[in-house]
């Protein structure tokens, strides 16, 4: 049996859900909890039908948190699950080549299923790799990968994730074909860097979840779609 590691090196993925602060402000308060409680619901199965995470106690709700617990010590191969507000974190459980293809599936299905949302939730994010020190029951976690996703996902400008320089060597030696190197749209103009080509398998479902979010938005927010089209059409 495999005993899991609080401090060790790992993949994370860290989400922004786009427009959160005019969701609170438009949004009756039980109709905005009911519409995230769902997302929430959506991810942990998401996670759960990796078949990579315990199914029983999987869940503790504190607050504004939500956080997916692994109930046993045998930890290869899982995911870990951290939701606040409007913030959503996936750590792996190493930083090993079937962890990276693990945590990439995962957050393809997470954007798919946020863009396919009847009320699509725009997600932007950024993978980074490092130590990262995970206290599940104690809602801890800190190290420099989580800092460098934060920092990284703050600079994109498209519905996407992009992936930190700490992490593109493994992408690169993995040759997992979720990830494609091209130009990305971030503050400092567009540059090269492998990305997560989450939209692939579904591009006209994705189109219509864009359109739809168009019609919610106005001004700059409209970049962030116009952007994610240009990416999608690039391939």
């Amino acid at each position: 049996m495999e005993t899991f590691n609080q401090i060790q090196k790992r993949f994370v993925v860290f989400l922004d859900i786009m427009g959160f602060k005019d969701r609170v402000a438009r949004s009756a308060p039980e109709n905005l909890y009911t519409e995230l409680t769902d997302f929430n619901r959506d991810i942990t199965n998401i996670i759960n039908s990796s078949k990579k995470v315990d199914t029983q106690g999987l869940s503790q709700n504190s607050g504004e948190s939500e956080v997916a617990l692994i109930s046993s010590e045998e930890q290869k191969d899982k995911i870990m699950l951290a939701q606040f507000s409007d913030s959503i974190v996936l750590f792996s459980n190493d930083n090993s080549k079937e962890s990276l293809d693990l945590i990439s599936n995962v957050a393809k299905q997470i954007m798919v299923s946020a863009i396919n949302r009847e009320k699509p939730i725009p997600l932007k994010g950024a993978l980074a790799e490092g130590n990262i020190t995970c206290d599940m029951p104690k809602q801890l976690f800190f190290g420099q990968a989580l800092i460098d996703a934060y920092l990284l996902e703050e600079n994109v400008q498209y519905y996407g994730v992009v992936v930190h320089h700490t992490a593109e060597s493994s992408v690169k030696s993995c040759g997992n074909h979720l990830f494609k190197n091209t130009l990305v749209p971030l503050k400092s103009g567009k540059i090269y860097h492998f990305e997560l080509a989450w939209y692939e398998d579904s591009i006209d479902d994705i189109k219509l979840g864009l359109d739809r979010i168009r019609l919610s938005v106005s001004d700059s927010p409209r970049k962030y779609v116009d952007n994610t089209n240009l990416i999608i059409d690039s391939h």
